[in-house]
């Protein structure tokens, strides 16, 4: 498994958090945005969007962020099946349902958890099953392991509700807002040669690069409109705010224990402090203060996001990617 991410892309941060706490292996690729990476055409290629992060697990290549979460939560559950024909299976739990066949791939489910089934062989059975079902078509059925998936599982809804709405603020204009312009537009005049440079290159690309270019102009552009930044400001507000009276009950998002949820929301708590915001959006709400706090103790945190930015290496990451930005802008190193 391979996931091409970058440090200062919030929802690589997401990912990641979502990956290490599920103690999932994979392979760590840097694609730094601000030097135009996501343009190389091997990139393009896989992900026209160009946006980080992209998760990719043999032919499956997955772009959003949520999709990319809820696949390392099944990804950390695993279960065999034993069949009579002694075929082994290995199947992760997704949430609730029933077995039936899609495409070669076999999909079970008991009154616990919702589970998609990797077979070698087609000899299973489709059908409803479970360890003390008398139906025909379980009957090459030895033994199901049953396990409980925790609070991350897809049955616990206030988790995945609580993902989407965090993924619903869109932090782009607000952090470019919060960028100085002489900074902002040297990046965005870089990132433009970048993209032409790649359109040479690549012409069978034009298209896809040259949509790229239009962004990045339009970009500029509504970033004059007040409106769509104090619209953007006002959804971060309404969420922090929202946050704060559901952590009045819980320690965490959902309960006293760290999901998926808080691992969307730590890096938007990052983001805030990278860009000088803390006492205006977080020390001023007690509840976020202390959460900050403690979520900062955790390893995989330290790992994802201090290890960049914490203390004195916020300057040494930053400083790293502006010389480098600096070095290649004045070699032309598109």
């Amino acid at each position: 498994m391979q996931l091409y991410h970058h440090p200062c892309s919030l929802n690589s941060q997401k990912v990641r958090l979502a990956l290490e706490e599920k103690g999932v292996d994979y392979t760590s690729f840097h694609v730094n945005p601000i030097l135009g990476k996501n343009m190389d055409s091997s990139f393009f290629r896989m992900n026209t969007s160009a946006k980080l992060p992209v998760f990719k697990n043999g032919s499956h290549i997955i772009f959003d962020t949520i999709e990319t979460i809820l696949y390392v939560l099944y990804l950390s559950f695993t279960i065999e099946i034993c069949i009579a024909t002694t075929t082994r299976i290995v199947f992760m739990v997704l949430g609730n349902g029933f077995l039936k066949r899609t495409k070669g791939v076999l999909y079970y489910s008991d009154s616990s958890f919702f589970c998609k089934i990797f077979v070698s062989k087609t000899c299973v059975p489709i059908g409803h099953i479970s360890e003390s079902d008398t139906h025909p078509e379980s009957r090459y059925i030895e033994r199901i392991a049953v396990v409980s998936v925790g609070n991350d599982s897809f049955s616990n809804q206030e988790v995945i509700e609580w993902m989407q709405k965090i993924q619903q603020w869109k932090p782009k204009y607000f952090t470019l807002l919060h960028i100085p312009d002489k900074h902002r537009l040297y990046v965005s005049k870089f990132i433009r040669k970048v993209v032409i440079a790649r359109m040479a290159e690549s012409p069978d690309l034009a298209s896809a690069y040259h949509s790229k270019l239009r962004e990045a102009y339009e970009t500029e552009e509504k970033l004059k409109n007040a409106d769509l930044v104090k619209r953007s400001t006002e959804s971060l507000v309404q969420l922090l705010d929202e946050v704060e009276r559901k952590l009045n009950d819980t320690t965490y998002i959902v309960g006293d224990e760290f999901t998926m949820a808080d691992a969307t929301f730590v890096p938007v708590l990052a983001r805030l402090v990278l860009l000088g915001l803390e006492d205006e959006y977080i020390s001023c709400r007690p509840n976020i203060a202390d959460y900050w706090g403690l979520v900062q103790q955790r390893p995989t945190y330290k790992k994802v996001i201090g290890k960049y930015f914490n203390g004195w290496r916020k300057k040494k990451t930053l400083i790293k990617t502006w010389g480098s930005l600096h070095i290649r802008n004045l070699l032309k190193r598109y």
